[in-house]
């Protein structure tokens, strides 16, 4: 007589091997770069085969994004948590936009990044955090865009739209080639966000 595993347990081990994945990769790429990280030495570190690996990403490339949504999602949720202190659309978003300033100058995995892009390696996770990463701008705008409305929602929703995209573009732009120092960015962004918003 077989028995049937449950569907919850193959659920885990696939969750599993993927948070080991994307583990491994991070410090990789922490520590010698994206350019250096080969599918196979990463499945032979987790544990499973090349196969299994390339069944559960399908690609270096789709690897690379999932590393880095799951980078912005635990980014994004330490911004939250921040500018859930302030009542004031404003004050959180001058909250938000220090707190972003000031640890992607401190992400390992953001710095990886940069360093390989600078030092101009062809292989890079860059596109994945600029125009390659729609689904990244999609999350950033999203979370500015409710905590701009959770506290104004009297604000005219286009305003609000475009506010929060334009925040969050030029908050990639000043991350990857800084210009001011980050006290005069936040001022100036923010300055930026109370016209647009109409404040």
């Amino acid at each position: 007589m077989s028995t049937s595993v449950p569907v919850s347990f193959h659920a885990r081990v696939r969750q599993q091997i993927r948070d080991d994945a994307l583990d491994a990769a991070y410090r990789v790429v922490e520590e010698r770069g994206w350019e250096a990280l080969r599918m196979t030495a990463l499945a032979t570190a987790v544990g499973v085969s090349r196969q299994t690996l390339y069944k559960e990403f399908g690609s270096k490339e789709q690897l690379g994004e999932a590393l880095v949504l799951r980078e912005a999602q635990r980014f994004i949720d330490g911004v939250s948590k921040e500018i859930q202190q302030h009542s004031g659309v404003l004050a959180a978003i001058e909250a938000s936009l220090r707190f972003v300033l000031h640890h992607t100058t401190t992400n390992p995995l953001l710095r990886a990044i940069l360093s390989s892009t600078l030092e101009g390696a062809d292989d890079t996770l860059l596109p994945l955090i600029t125009t390659g990463s729609e689904s990244l701008l999609v999350l950033a705008r999203q979370v500015m865009r409710e905590h701009i409305t959770s506290r104004a929602p009297e604000l005219a929703p286009e305003d609000v739209e475009t506010t929060a995209d334009a925040l969050v573009r030029l908050l990639i732009s000043h991350i990857l080639l800084p210009l001011d120092d980050q006290e005069t960015t936040v001022r100036r962004l923010t300055r930026l966000a109370a016209r647009g918003l109409r404040l």
